[in-house]
């Protein structure tokens, strides 16, 4: 995924030929596939409709990600796909087992980067063992816990209270845990439905209504690739607690944003591979 960033505030955006520019710069077509827009950014319609036909997505989000839209093309994509989505709804243990087992996996490699370890072994045996969605859930929260409380020990603790809050955020480290796992769950939603999945028919997550489930279930894939980038902006005095805001939460604001943007894009190209082969082995397995 090749992403364009224009985080500005009250701003025009243009087109020319097959050229984005603002300001001072310009971004030619070829070189992007989606671009994210702040809420406050003014791009009209009709260039709306020339980047989505050139398949360029359009990500607009607020100042902290509470809301965001994607626009792209309404051209509906491999309805066959969808169906057999549906269908292999009666693999559903299989996919959930799958993307937490490899979660577990992931986030043990993440902290042992750090000479840490948590058990893996009780957790994966109750996870081969289980035979419920609820039991999955259960065992990944309680994994998510003994994860958690290892993770805060990582981090300067003038951005922590050492422990995960989500809705509000309440300390500066879960604003940006939280502000990045949105993000990049709207990547993946992008990326689903570009390739023709309906993000809405999950398998460890259950649909319900504007939630994308599978956006969820594989972004529980890559969260420990996100906490461990999160752990090298704060260890690398990237922000400061002036870059957060308090009201109603902790949330990080537009100053701050930009200063991790680079951060952003440089963690989605890394991991880029991976998501192309995850969306390829659901592609796969949902014929089984």
């Amino acid at each position: 995924m090749n992403l364009a960033i224009i985080d500005k505030k009250d701003i025009e955006i243009k087109l020319d030929k097959n050229t984005i520019k603002f300001e001072e710069q310009t971004i030619p077509f070829r070189l992007i596939d989606t671009l994210i827009l702040n809420h406050r950014a003014t791009l009209h319609t009709k260039d709306i409709l020339k980047l989505t036909s050139e398949n360029i997505n359009i990500l607009i989000i607020s100042h902290n990600n509470s809301n965001s839209s994607i626009i792209n093309s309404a051209n509906t994509k491999n309805g066959e796909l969808k169906l057999a989505q549906y269908n292999s709804l009666q693999h559903r243990l299989m996919f959930a087992k799958y993307f937490i087992k490899n979660k577990i996996i992931s986030h043990q490699q993440q902290l042992s980067h750090h000479k840490r370890f948590i058990d893996t072994d009780i957790p994966l045996t109750q996870l081969e063992n289980a035979t419920t969605i609820d039991e999955i859930m259960g065992i990944e929260g309680s994994f998510a816990r003994a994860y958690f409380k290892e993770f805060f020990e990582l981090l300067p603790k003038q951005f922590h209270k050492s422990k995960r809050s989500k809705q509000p955020p309440l300390d500066p480290v879960n604003g940006v845990l939280s502000y990045w796992y949105s993000l990049y769950y709207d990547i993946i939603k992008i990326k689903l439905q570009s390739y023709g999945f309906e993000p809405a028919i999950g398998y460890l997550h259950t649909p319900f209504r504007s939630h994308s489930a599978l956006a969820s279930d594989i972004l529980e894939l890559f969260r420990a690739a996100i906490n461990q980038a999160i752990i090298s902006i704060f260890q690398n005095n990237l922000l400061d607690i002036n870059d957060f805001s308090k009201k109603g939460g902790v949330y990080l604001k537009w100053e701050g944003r930009k200063k991790i943007w680079k951060e952003f894009v440089d963690l989605v190209n890394i991991l880029k591979p991976q998501l192309d082969e995850t969306i390829a082995y659901i592609r796969k397995n949902i014929d089984v």
